[in-house]
């Protein structure tokens, strides 16, 4: 059994799940599970190198990975604000500077790109959360320290079911981007749920039925819910899309055109679908490269 990757899975379920309670109680979750997980990772890819007997000089490549990390997580001014900030900057000419004799060096070695697809994850999650694809910073975090903890398809005793891509196919869908294609699948239930939940109770208004349910406003206030309802203008309209608005603000509005019982969706916990798309992934293994 390879003690490296028990060693990564447990850590990352181990974080996850406390992360996920978080999640669920608060919405919310500390940026010290990332921390952790982040510190972890980079400890074990150092201890990685050396026992593979790769190049020495490749551990420079912990010093990129781990300042864009770490730079993630640190609420700082801008570089160039109020004058020049030069811890960061001066970190970044550093991370420039390994890259740039790493790839000069081992421009093509398979050992190199595999430490370089982190860094491209790293953008990867961040255009992602930028786009509204992935919802809470918090999410995209997580992902971003699943990469640095496991950046390798894991082998835990006879696990996964699916054989582990051979090479550079691997990296064509890392393993922290299978737990959010998990993840996702997973909350596909969400909408099922829902279809059956409001035809039971009548309500069929279309497509609101299909991400969440009729709640009365004052049951709504206590919950981790936003409204789907919204007032524009003298009207009232229905969108399954947050507003940007407080959602004490929205409430209020509603309130004071008169409505006690509105359309609400929740605000979804995602840390639990993508604690269990870890131990899908772990358990199972890429179906979508196998079928490929």
């Amino acid at each position: 059994m390879d003690w490296l990757s028990v060693t990564r899975v447990a850590i990352a379920l181990a974080l996850l799940t406390m992360a996920a309670i978080s999640d669920w109680e608060t919405r919310t979750a500390s940026d010290k599970f990332w921390a952790v997980m982040g510190a972890a990772g980079l400890a074990l890819l150092g201890v990685q190198i050396i026992i593979e007997d790769l190049d020495p000089l490749y551990l420079l490549m912990l010093v990129p990975i781990g300042w864009v990390f770490f730079d993630m997580l640190w609420d700082r001014k801008g570089i160039l604000e109020e004058g020049i900030f030069w811890l960061p900057l001066m970190l970044y000419i550093a991370s420039a500077a390994c890259l740039t004799v790493l790839v000069g060096l081992f421009y093509n070695s398979e050992d190199l790109w595999a430490l370089l697809s982190i860094l491209v994850m790293f953008v990867v999650y961040y255009l992602m959360y930028i786009f509204d694809i992935i919802k809470g910073g918090a999410d995209a975090k997580a992902l971003i320290a699943l990469t640095v903890l496991i950046p390798v398809y894991p082998m835990v005793g006879g696990f996964p079911l699916v054989p582990v891509p051979e090479g550079m196919a691997q990296f064509v869908m890392p393993f922290s981007l299978l737990v959010l294609f998990y993840g996702a699948l997973i909350t596909l239930a969400i909408p099922v749920y829902y279809v059956f939940y409001n035809l039971s109770k009548g309500d069929r208004k279309v497509p609101a039925m299909f991400f969440g349910r009729r709640m009365d406003i004052e049951e709504a206030k206590k919950k981790h819910v936003w409204p789907m309802e919204r007032i524009e203008g003298q009207e009232v309209s229905v969108s399954s899309v947050p507003q940007s608005n407080p959602v004490e603000e929205q409430f209020a509005a509603l309130e004071a055109k008169g409505m006690k019982t509105i359309w609400v969706t929740p605000k979804i916990p995602m840390l639990i679908p993508l604690t269990f798309g870890l131990i899908i992934a772990v358990v199972v293994g890429n179906i979508v490269l196998a079928l490929v």
